[in-house]
């Protein structure tokens, strides 16, 4: 069996071991084992045993370093976080049995792919009483109950990540069973819906993972406040459907040509031109698409999230459809803000400009001020919306002038960006206040503006250029 040349399983596997009671027996599960049989790479492994696994994860810890923590008392669920250092950090999950056995245990869990078990005193001897392995090998998604969607609706969910991430079908008892359930989402917590969604945008082709749910009717019940998917079946939202897809087509498409830059040679224009600009900061990007601004919630998956729900024609005042994903699903401030401040400039007047003229250096600046550390997310986003438009209603002066105002927004924003995030002024607030006599208030921080903006621009180079300008706006 392949888990056996698998060196990160043979260390946890030999400290579980030296940890627990020679007549104990514990069984490596689930999602571990699946990966084993298919060679992947392991992240984290998951246990179980008849009792005592809130012992068993403090020696194990105790052992390997890390910590360990209780995930559900009632349950017997623990928690051990290893650090990987430089790589990502491993968690080891220790629980109890559901049932009073391991047989029980597994006919309650959601796939049978995901229903086997290996004896960790026994590693080259699989156990798979619902036939596992060979779903697996014909790759096929099989519930490993009748009742499995109904136990815990969230399964519908981790159902097209399933499909998406190991390239499987489904069986027609599972497609059956999942579209009676998918109603059943509504009384899944928000927080469980979008830690699940955002673990199908971890999965390569996003453009594919939502066509199924489309396909499925998921959508509408993950985005219920979200035109079209509210209603599914018209032509009109048929259409506006394929217009987000293919946006969203294009903003993954730049991700890989990042990540694979030798491909761009064999694309043929128009869209070559756009692979390009991003690839004059290459690197960068690279390291902005993979930030985590939240743990565990990569800005590209955001980025993506975006560029699906985003919508040209919101009117001022309407309700958007970001702003009630993010309250749904509580994303971090720093997440809402970041997305918030996107789809506020994609909004602007700076989406149409783009499209007509060269921006000024003021503009520039002034974008950088409003969009800080989300500007490139604003550029992948906008780019993604005119190669979009490029197709029907675009034209190509209007697109060459709009990558032109990208590439000048990226490099502002990477060879200036900090001057405008965390600026050094030639005078602060305190200095002005006792320069100008000016006691605290909303006069000193519009000087600090007009300073920061001059500055920026290369009107103003000295302590005495700064004082004449605040002289100038006293004597207005």
């Amino acid at each position: 069996m392949k888990a056996l040349d698998n060196p990160e399983f043979k260390r946890v596997l030999t400290a579980l071991r030296d940890c627990k009671s020679p007549d104990q027996k514990v069984y490596v599960v689930g999602g571990a084992v699946r990966d084993l049989l298919l060679g992947k790479t392991l992240h984290d492994f998951d246990f179980v045993m008849a009792k005592g696994s809130r012992e068993l994860a403090k020696a194990l810890r105790k052992a390997l370093g890390g910590a360990s923590f209780a995930l559900d008392d009632e349950r017997g669920f623990n928690r051990v976080i290893l650090d990987g250092g430089s790589s990502q950090e491993r968690h080891i999950d220790i629980a109890e049995f559901v049932g009073e056995t391991l047989e029980e245990d597994l006919r309650a869990r959601d796939f049978t792919i995901n229903a086997m078990a290996i004896d960790i005193d026994e590693p080259v001897v699989l156990i798979d009483p619902l036939g596992g392995k060979e779903d697996l090998k014909n790759g096929i998604l099989q519930v490993a109950s009748a009742d499995s969607f109904e136990k815990d609706p969230l399964r519908v969910l981790r159902a097209v990540r399933m499909l998406q991430a190991y390239e499987m079908g489904l069986s027609s008892e599972t497609a059956h069973s999942l579209r009676v359930a998918i109603s059943g989402l509504e009384r899944v917590s928000g927080e469980r819906v979008r830690d699940e969604l955002f673990n199908i945008l971890n999965v390569p082709s996003n453009e594919d993972s939502f066509r199924m749910m489309w396909y499925l009717g998921i959508l509408s019940e993950v985005f219920p406040c979200v035109p079209p998917f509210s209603t599914e079946g018209a032509s009109t939202s048929n259409q506006a459907f394929e217009q987000r897809l293919s946006r969203v087509a294009h903003l993954e498409d730049y991700f890989l040509h990042l990540n694979l830059p030798e491909l761009s040679h064999a694309i043929e224009s128009p869209r070559k031109t756009s692979h390009e600009c991003f690839l004059n900061w290459r690197d960068e990007l690279i390291e902005f698409k993979n930030r985590q601004i939240t743990r565990g919630r990569l800005v590209r998956n955001l980025l993506v999230l975006l560029v699906l729900l985003l919508r040209q024609d919101v009117k001022e005042g309407a309700p958007s459809s970001v702003q009630a994903v993010i309250h749904h699903y509580k994303l971090s401030k720093a997440e809402g803000d970041f997305l918030t401040s996107i789809e506020n400039a994609f909004l602007s007047e700076l989406a149409q400009i783009t499209r007509t003229r060269v921006l000024t250096d003021l503009e520039v600046f002034k974008t950088l001020k409003q969009l800080k550390i989300a500007l490139p997310g604003f550029v992948f986003v906008s780019m993604a919306f005119a190669d979009d438009e490029k197709r029907e209603k675009l034209s190509e002066e209007a697109y060459q002038m709009h990558q032109s105002n990208m590439q000048s927004l990226l490099k502002a924003w990477f060879e200036r960006g900090d001057e405008i995030i965390k600026p050094k002024l030639i005078m602060d607030g305190d200095a002005i206040m006792q320069y100008g006599g000016l006691a605290p208030g909303p006069f000193v921080g519009e000087l600090l503006d007009i300073l920061e903006e001059a500055q920026f621009l290369g009107k103003i180079k000295s302590l005495e250029d700064a004082k004449a300008l605040i002289d100038q706006q006293l004597a207005r």
